[in-house]
């Protein structure tokens, strides 16, 4: 009885031996849906003083649900809203028409977060081969935003009614853009120099990535019909080389900008130079910024440079002329970071001000950002920035700035 049990087990055990291992049988993979829906929401109280008007506090909420339909790779076409409400508004926004942007309570330190709703982006897409070619409203950010970004710190952002070829093959990338209104910071209301900017802008970057090292070309075209911000149309070209350097990174950028459209005729220079590096859990950044008398950068993320005061954010930008207008700017500033137990994120920068021959100073400043991430979706900021702005200085630059923020932020 035994034995007519055990051949067959023996032979089965045999079989299994020559053959291998069974198959492994994996469960199917979750397709990718076809849709999604996107929504990310930020809640800011910011407290803002100027030397010379009143204190102003801010207290906004804004929200953006978008929803796509279509995969990430092949065709897709995506809309999004964008909704900005003031539940503390004791500021007004700060342009010339900001009667007719509210908040608006006169004589009150500006804060550039109007409230608003809008259609944020809404485009289509194909992608593939890696290649992203996107038609209609829609975020643009090149590099680190110095020249094209989307202001990103206020709580509406900037975009663009472009078209964008975006191509990366290896090491290789390359960026253009056509766009053909520039849809700014104080939304669909705003009116003068500071309302949708409309005309031509060619929008071309391209870098090649070898080891640790990186260079970058780029050329900015803008030709704006908007009279009351002339100071906007520009040509620029400039490249940059960052190289790797002893575990750091050395960034060294020089460009070169003339007038376009109806500007008055002009050229002048833009550079930048900084060198971070990581000693145990420390990172250090120490760098020198430099912009000529005439050169403006229109379509910057301007907070991300020379300060969280947004002292020079008007003359960056082009707004101002004349006797307002600034005599350049040479920034030289120095950066310190690390995270602390129970995973927040400190920096704290220090800032010298100058004008463009360094004969001129305007002032110095402090400032200071914490950041942690509450859960995966879930990060809160804190914000400080203090700028002493220097008596002999000239124009606005002598009044003192200080800036305060606390924000909880959300992505879905």
């Amino acid at each position: 009885m035994k034995k007519h049990i055990l051949l067959p087990l023996a032979a089965a055990l045999q079989t299994s031996a020559i053959a291998g291992p069974a198959p492994v049988v994996e469960a199917p993979s979750a397709e990718e849906p076809w849709y999604k829906f996107k929504f990310s929401a930020r809640a800011r109280i910011e407290q803002r003083n100027q030397q010379g008007l009143d204190n102003s506090w801010a207290g906004t909420v804004r929200v953006r649900p978008g929803f796509q339909v279509g995969k990430d790779e092949g065709f897709a076409a995506y809309v999004e809203s964008e909704h900005t409400l003031a539940f503390i508004d004791d500021y007004q926004v700060g342009t010339p028409q900001s009667a007719i942007l509210s908040p608006y309570t006169a004589g009150n330190t500006p804060i550039a977060d109007p409230e608003n709703n809008e259609l944020n982006q809404l485009y289509g897409q194909y992608k593939g081969h890696g290649a992203l070619l996107r038609v209609g409203r829609q975020r643009v950010i090149y590099d680190k935003a110095a020249f094209i970004g989307n202001v990103g710190w206020r709580q509406n952002e900037q975009t663009l009614d472009a078209g964008l070829l975006d191509y990366k093959r290896d090491a290789f990338t390359f960026k253009y853009a056509y766009a053909s209104r520039v849809n700014r910071i104080f939304g669909a209301d705003a009116l003068g120099a500071v309302r949708a900017l409309k005309g031509d802008a060619h929008l071309l970057n391209g870098s090649y990535k070898f080891g640790d090292h990186k260079f970058t070309a780029y050329g900015y075209l803008m030709d704006f019909s908007e009279q009351q911000f002339a100071r906007a149309s520009s040509n620029t070209y400039g490249g940059a080389f960052d190289f790797g350097l002893g575990g750091g990174k050395l960034h060294t950028e020089f460009a070169y900008q003339t007038e376009a459209g109806n500007q008055a005729s002009y050229e002048d220079y833009y550079g930048h130079l900084f060198y971070g590096n990581k000693v145990g859990k420390v990172s250090y950044k120490l760098g020198a910024e430099y912009l000529g008398k005439d050169t403006v950068t229109p379509l910057a993320t301007v907070h991300a440079y020379n300060g969280f005061a947004d002292v020079f954010i008007a003359d960056r930008l082009g707004l101002t002329s004349g006797s307002a207008q600034w005599d350049g700017l040479t920034d030289l500033y120095a950066m310190v970071g690390t995270k602390v137990p129970g995973g927040v994120a400190l920096k704290g920068f220090v800032h010298g001000f100058w004008d463009k021959d360094v004969d001129q100073f305007y002032g110095f400043e402090f400032d200071a950002v914490a950041a942690k991430k509450l859960t995966d979706d879930i990060k809160a900021v804190a914000k400080y920035a203090y700028f002493f702005g220097d008596n002999d200085a000239t124009n606005k630059f002598s009044n003192n700035v200080s800036q305060f923020s606390v924000e909880l932020n959300y992505t879905f």
